[in-house]
């Protein structure tokens, strides 16, 4: 590349290119050659050689010549695209070859070219900072899943909190069956009817309450709370009244107060009267720390005067215990929902509550250490930022989602811990207000006697509140813990996907990653068609089914009984006995459209988009052993002596011999987000006018000798390992290009002197018409001049010389006058 300096062809700022063959000649190192056939030699001496197949190997062509790159024919360039990979390259200096414009297409055959060791560099610089994010990575997830391992403390939980739970569902009373001829044991799921709930809570909760228990401790009272709505009738046909003359449990209303009249010297019964504005909720307290005699005549009053009949909406029953040992609070709730048509749907809720969140005081340097770990991402995130936008790449950096993820982390980090220090605060506070409680009032009201029945109504009262407010509290730290677990598990996604962008350090794992990043689109699109006939067969089952199996009754319960369908862990046995037509006709349409289509079309799209990627790379990726062996050379070749001598970094080198290419362009060629497969005339061009690297080039740019000798056999090994280029297909079509350029060369030389022989013989030509054009303008004259005018005779002398004689005037002359010529 003689006499070429200036930047790269293509890209921005360079002058245009000149057309021409010569022009061609001039930018590509063919001087030499045309100096050599001015001379009269036969071009052969400053030429590449050719290549060519000689008994099944590839060898270079004795007698034959080697064309350049020229510029391309427009019209010839049609039917291809015109996009390119990236910036063509070459007009570098004359070093760039290190001898003979011959010697390019030599190394290009046995050694690196420049877009190949630029690619080389892109994708070790982007491993080093892919793999440089594992630690702190790592060191985040760790910490991370320490601290949710001893701040969560699970087990503890669930174990106090399971043991109030299967005492609760193992209580039970016994009750006189229909008739009273016969007596059933009733637990909480067992009620059936409204006037079954008073009997349960006196003969079966309030002594499970009261038994002693060395682990979990009753705080205070156990409210019961209700909802109740207006009495109304059934809304029922006429014709239907007669079957069912009972009311209906109603749908709402103002209620107000009711219960029995009691004399006006007497207090009012409190469990008759609503607690809040809407005139719906009555509530009365259980004192479980009393006798049995007081709490039991105490339910069987309210049951007799009526607490609860068919105006009730819902019953609800609030707790709260506490494990003294592991300071564990478990609240329970055992609703009964009252539903219009008489069913009773009992549910049992019982949420824990960790007392202490630090159980120990080393637990603290877990959070300091995870705070640190955080402000270095934090720190790494902005700097990384100022870094992109000193470079003025910010725009593309914005566009990246691996900022966006890690914006992500820092915010959803932040809210994480924000809320969760928020939630220690006022769970400190909630130790102190159950600390606080104190003893509850000596005597109840029904125990006090008319003197001090106000007094202790009132102390009871006071009593009762501090408790509700306990219990009301539980339910907001339910409240904010299930936002710290949500952004908890939302933040451990984020995790997964930080590890994606280390694990682009690896080259096979880098090929699955985008393999997965290729897939999302289709998956997207994939997922929203599957909701779709997944949501319209769940209905479809609501219609033959929601009448007679419990889990289809409604629309969400037949989605998740569609879940169980579509794992295939349901009994078959209960929709035949249902439809048995309709049910297989069904469930064999989904497992035919759903279990076996779309599960197949998914793989198989998936293994068809991981085969696509891995063709337009050409390799299967680098694996882990092979990489280890690889980093542990490279260590032990840098403890040496030879190794240790100073070198230019990568990432200069890189931005050395890519100064004028574009930045997008080699973050691609860094992810490997490009297609190394020859399929535009500008990717093929691009291939085949790649000039080739030697020691000496990158030795001028900051290399040491043994470290850049090292790196091309490094780069060359890399490239031979890729099927894409060193493919013979490749290769054919490499030469295949040089041959056509050589042939478009020399009939552009041929064309060039065949118009210049034209030019001159076209000269030849109008001066030849000149000389003929004046012969016969002369010849005309001298014809003329032959010629006797009339009047004039001609005669000879004695000598025998010619003259003319006019007749007329007997005038004789030599010649003939001017005027008569």
């Amino acid at each position: 590349l003689q006499g070429a300096p200036g930047p790269p062809p293509g890209c921005g700022g360079c002058p245009p290119r000149p057309r021409g063959c010569a022009a061609g000649r001039e930018a590509w190192g063919g001087g030499a050659m045309d100096e050599h056939r001015r001379d009269g030699s036969d071009g052969q001496e400053g030429a590449p050689p050719v290549m060519g197949f000689e008994d099944g190997h590839l060898v270079d062509l004795p007698g034959a010549t080697h064309g350049f790159s020229v510029p391309r024919d427009e019209a010839f360039d049609e039917p291809f695209q015109e996009e390119a990979r990236g910036p063509a390259v070459g007009w570098y200096d004359s070093d760039f070859t290190g001898g003979r414009p011959g010697d390019v297409a030599d190394s290009r055959e046995l050694g690196v070219t420049l877009a190949q060791l630029q690619e080389y560099l892109a994708i070790s610089t982007s491993l080093k900072r892919s793999c440089g994010t594992l630690p702190l990575t790592l060191a985040l997830w760790i910490t991370y899943l320490m601290m949710v391992f001893y701040h969560g403390g699970a087990q503890i939980s669930f174990e106090s909190s399971n043991h109030v739970r299967r005492a609760i569902e193992g209580c039970f009373t016994t009750l006189p069956g229909a008739g009273g001829g016969w007596e059933r044991e009733v637990r909480m799921t067992d009620i059936t009817d409204h006037r079954e709930i008073m009997p349960w809570i006196d003969g079966a909760l309030v002594p499970m309450l009261q038994t002693p228990d060395n682990q979990q401790v009753l705080l205070g009272h156990v409210r019961v709370r209700q909802h109740r709505g207006e009495n109304s009738t059934c809304g029922l046909a006429t014709s239907l009244q007669s079957f069912y003359q009972s009311g209906c449990y109603p749908a709402g209303g103002f209620v107000g107060s009711y219960g029995p009249h009691r004399p006006k010297y007497e207090l009012a019964e409190p469990s008759f009267i609503s607690k809040s504005r809407s005139g719906t909720v009555f509530e009365f307290w259980i004192e479980v720390n009393r006798s049995r005699a007081v709490v039991s005549k105490r339910v069987r009053s309210l049951e007799k005067e009526g607490w609860i009949d068919l105006s009730t909406q819902d019953v609800t029953i609030e707790g709260l215990h506490l494990n003294v040992e592991e300071h564990v609070y478990s609240h329970f709730s055992i609703a009964f929902k009252m539903h219009r048509e008489g069913l009773i749907k009992p549910s049992l809720t019982v949420y824990p509550l960790r007392g202490e969140i630090f159980s120990h005081w080393a637990q603290i340097f877990l959070d300091v250490f995870w705070m640190g770990v955080f402000v270095m991402l934090m720190y790494s995130a902005v700097t990384e930022t100022l870094l992109e936008m000193e470079r003025g790449l910010i725009k593309l950096h914005l566009r990246e989602p691996f900022f966006w993820l890690d914006l992500s982390l820092l915010v959803l980090g932040g809210a994480i811990v924000g809320t969760f220090y928020n939630f220690v605060y006022w769970l400190d506070k909630y130790t102190d207000e159950v600390y606080s409680l104190g003893v509850m009032p000596p005597m109840s009201v029904a125990e006090a006697p008319d003197a001090q029945k106000v007094q202790s109504e009132i102390d009871n009262r006071v009593y009762q509140d501090q408790i509700a407010k306990m219990i009301d509290w539980v339910e907001w730290f339910v409240n904010q813990m299930g936002w710290v677990r949500f952004c908890s598990v939302l933040y451990s996604g984020l995790m997964v996907f930080r590890f994606f962008r280390g694990f682009t350090g690896q080259p096979r794992l880098a090929l699955l990653v985008q393999t997965f990043l290729q897939s999302a689109g289709f998956v997207i699109h994939f997922i929203i068609l599957l909701c779709f006939i997944f949501i319209n067969f769940a209905m479809a089952g609501y219609i033959l089914f929601g009448e007679q199996l419990q889990g289809w009754t409604t629309p969400t319960g037949a989605i998740g009984q569609m879940l169980l369908v579509f794992f295939l862990r349901f009994d078959y046995k209960e929709f035949h006995e249902i439809a048995p037509l309709a049910s297989a006709i069904w469930f064999s349409t989904f497992f035919v459209l759903v279990v076996v289509l779309m599960q197949r079309l998914m793989s198989a799209a998936i293994v068809d988009t991981y085969l696509s990627v891995k063709a337009s790379l050409g390799e299967p990726g680098q694996g882990l052993l092979s990489q280890g062996t690889k980093v542990l050379r490279d260590v032990l070749f840098l403890r040496t002596y030879k190794g240790a001598q100073k070198s230019v970094p990568l990432e200069e080198l890189l931005q050395n011999i890519s100064a004028d290419s574009d930045p997008a362009y080699l973050k691609k060629l860094g992810s490997r987000q490009v297609d190394r497969r020859l399929r535009t005339r500008a990717e093929l061009f691009q291939a085949e006018s790649s000039p080739a690297v030697d020691v000496a080039f990158l030795v001028k740019r900051g290399c040491e000798p043994l470290a850049a000798q090292r790196m091309l056999e490094q780069c060359a090994e890399w490239t031979y390992s890729i099927s894409t280029t060193s493919s013979p297909l490749r290769r054919l079509l490499i030469m295949l290009v040089r041959q056509m350029n050589h042939l478009r060369f020399e009939s552009e030389k041929l064309q060039d002197n065949m118009n210049r022989k034209f030019q001159r013989s076209a000269k030849v030509v109008d001066r030849i018409d000149l000389k003929h054009a004046k012969c016969l303008s002369l010849a005309r004259r001298i014809r003329k001049g032959q010629q006797l005018p009339p009047g004039w005779t001609a005669h000879a002398d004695k000598d025998g010389r010619r003259f003319m004689r006019q007749e007329e005037t007997g005038l004789t002359s030599w010649t003939l006058p001017k005027h008569l010529l």
